[in-house]
């Protein structure tokens, strides 16, 4: 009988040592699907941007990071699990340590100012409505609110975060064309002429002493594209609806 209960213990005490696998098996490949950061959510539309974490049934854990304009990373650590929190150890001199949380299928980890959300599928792409050739810029008239932003392979989703007045806002009218930003500064649009062959409304602004170029799409859905570019070079993509008067 001893014998048996000394067997017993020495199973309790290994079963201790590794990560649990039965009530929350997190083992497999993480993708990075959404981040919310100052109450806005951002979610992952293309391999622009790549964050995955794999956890291995011995322990052990790859993880990969793919970030815009810089080299890609990849670190391996080892981790362990407990009361919904996977705490991870990079093998490294610095031996730094995350936590990760656990909850409702994702997991969730804290990184520069954001809450980043990973799940076990990979992200979804996102479909653009299609375009409205549009004749002339009198289709463009109105006072227009960004809903979405597009940047680094991720949508934001301002719409849902930030009200009306805490939006810039775009009015295209006989008198001109200006955008007012949040903090009321004014950007004021020259030259603005619709392609006859695309429909798409051009316009130009300074930006800070250089001549920039914002192009105008109208959509299927009632939205309009915003592309902003300077020395070809894109500094901003946006969707904006206007709303009803």
């Amino acid at each position: 009988m001893k014998k048996l209960i000394s067997m017993i213990l020495v199973l309790c005490m290994a079963a201790a040592l590794v990560p649990a696998f039965a009530e929350d098996d997190i083992t497999g490949v993480w993708y990075l699907n959404h981040a919310v950061t100052q109450g806005i959510s951002m979610r992952v539309i293309s391999d622009e941007i790549q964050m995955t974490m794999t956890f291995r049934e011995d322990g052990t854990a790859a993880l990969f990071s793919a970030l815009p304009g810089q080299e890609p990373q990849n670190a391996e650590a080892t981790w362990t699990y407990a009361d919904g929190v996977v705490t991870v150890t990079e093998k490294t001199e610095e031996a730094p340590v995350t936590e990760v949380k656990y909850e409702n299928g994702e997991l969730s980890v804290e990184a520069g100012g954001a809450t980043m959300f990973l799940t076990r599928e990979t992200y979804t792409p996102y479909e653009m409505p299609a375009a409205v050739k549009a004749e002339s810029v009198e289709a463009f008239y109105g006072t227009w609110y960004p809903e979405v932003s597009f940047q680094y392979g991720m949508m934001a989703l301002l719409g849902d975060a930030l009200p009306v007045e805490q939006r810039a806002k775009l009015n295209i009218s006989a008198e001109g064309m200006t955008e007012t930003a949040s903090d009321g500064t004014v950007t004021a649009y020259k030259n603005a002429a619709v392609d006859p062959e695309t429909g798409v409304l051009s316009a130009t602004f300074d930006v800070q002493g250089y001549e920039a170029t914002i192009q105008l799409t109208l959509l299927e859905d009632g939205s309009m594209l915003v592309i902003g570019t300077v020395f070809d070079m894109e500094l901003m993509r946006s969707i904006y609806y206007r709303l009803a008067d």
